[in-house]
């Protein structure tokens, strides 16, 4: 074999070998001066406390982070809490054997908006009044933004990503609304662009910076116990709420129970009481904001705490049925029973708004068909289980199609 080749292969390896010693030299060169001008710092990365070390350099609230290689995982999109202050990661230079370095810039406004099931969200943002950088963050070239718009860089998460166009928000007591997004998934980031609008007086909620107020969800919490409730030992009860959102029942609610002694009773997540001594406390049940005392007395002798509901439509058009069912409960525990329906007015008088057309007592259904006389109001349908200690009732609007 020539000897020009292993020359040639011996030479390929001692270049190698200088670049990679030229490569760590320079590493553990980076390495020592970023020591020399490191920060341990603690934050919180995404609600997360962390501990990191750093090195950086911060201009008009836009912060640079230079980061050793192994703690390379700020993405863009992640939220970090830093001495007081809320940033938002927007930036990730490109991948470093040397340094991570990413740019995070000071959340200045806190988003607010309803969502489509109507509940308000929040989150920090960064929002750009009358320009933003266009070119990276490390140029001053800049893009000014039209009068009456403004830029909201925001994370990217399962609330932000359902914000659409037309969605209003309130900025500095104005009204903005979305004309553009950008849906940034990979790079973590969701940013709006916003077009100035009219306040409207009747929906903006101005005080809480809300637009379009009015279609918060209204939530109700009932607690069908009788209050005080009265219990013995060795006795199961049940605690039975019903939660309404906008005059509807929500079928899979969001609940929390909580003793105020549980030495006495004790809760789960399910509303079952689980009884431990005799004496009186009381229950908290929380949903949606909403909080209800539900106050127990327990005592050696058997108490029981009857009670019934009816599920059904809310409306009923002229000359239509709607089909009901009856629920009987004995301490918050659903029992079987034959049930008994009735119909009357708001007053309780006879109604010729609506009839019953049929029930079975067994399954504990019954329909109630609307008239067909163009008469429109509200009739309470009435349930009783068989020896009439359980009781419910409903109120059913009798609506014209037109």
């Amino acid at each position: 074999m020539d000897i020009n080749y292993f020359l040639k292969i011996n030479n390929a390896f001692a270049i190698e070998n200088k670049r990679d010693i030229a490569i760590n030299r320079t590493r553990n060169q980076i390495s020592r001066n970023f020591n020399s001008n490191v920060q341990t710092i603690n934050v919180e990365i995404n609600d997360e406390p962390r501990t990191i070390s750093i090195s950086s350099s911060t201009k008009n609230n836009i912060l640079t982070i230079s980061t050793s290689p192994d703690q390379n995982d700020l993405l863009p999109g992640d939220s970090v809490r830093w001495d007081k202050e809320i940033w938002l990661v927007t930036e990730k230079k490109p991948n470093n054997i040397f340094i991570s370095q990413a740019i995070m810039e000071k959340c200045n406004f806190d988003l607010k908006w309803i969502d489509s099931e109507g509940s308000i969200q929040t989150y920090p943002s960064v929002l750009y009044f009358n320009a933003r950088s266009n070119f990276g963050t490390e140029e001053d070239k800049t893009m000014n933004l039209p009068a009456g718009r403004r830029q909201i860089t925001i994370q990217s998460n399962e609330h932000t990503v359902k914000i659409r166009r037309d969605v209003r928000f309130i900025v500095g007591n104005e009204a903005f609304k979305v004309i553009d997004t950008d849906f940034m998934s990979d790079d973590g980031l969701v940013n709006l662009s916003l077009q100035s609008d009219q306040i409207d007086p009747v929906k903006d909620n101005l005080e809480l910076g809300i637009a379009d107020y009015h279609k918060l969800s209204k939530y109700e919490l009932l607690i069908l116990n009788d209050n005080p409730l009265s219990l013995s030992i060795n006795q199961t009860a049940r605690i039975n709420v019903r939660v309404m959102r906008n005059g509807s029942e929500i079928s899979d609610p969001q609940i929390v129970y909580s003793s105020s002694n549980t030495d006495l009773i004790s809760v789960d997540e399910q509303g079952i009481i689980t009884i431990h001594e005799s004496g009186e406390t009381n229950v908290t049940v929380s949903a949606y904001g909403i909080e209800k005392q539900l106050n127990i007395y327990v005592a050696p002798t058997i108490h029981y705490d009857y009670a019934a509901t009816i599920d059904g439509a809310n409306d009923i058009y002229l000359n239509r049925e709607s089909t009901y069912v009856a629920s009987f409960y004995n301490n918050g525990i659903k029992i079987s029973d034959e049930s008994s329906f009735s119909l009357t007015n708001l007053d309780g008088s006879p109604t010729l708004l609506a009839s019953i057309s049929s029930q079975d007592p067994i399954a504990n259904t019954c329909t109630v068909k609307a008239n067909s006389n163009r008469k429109l109001g509200t009739v309470i349908l009435h349930v009783k289980n068989a020896n009439g200690l359980s009781n419910g009732q409903r109120e059913i609007k009798i609506k014209s199609l037109i």
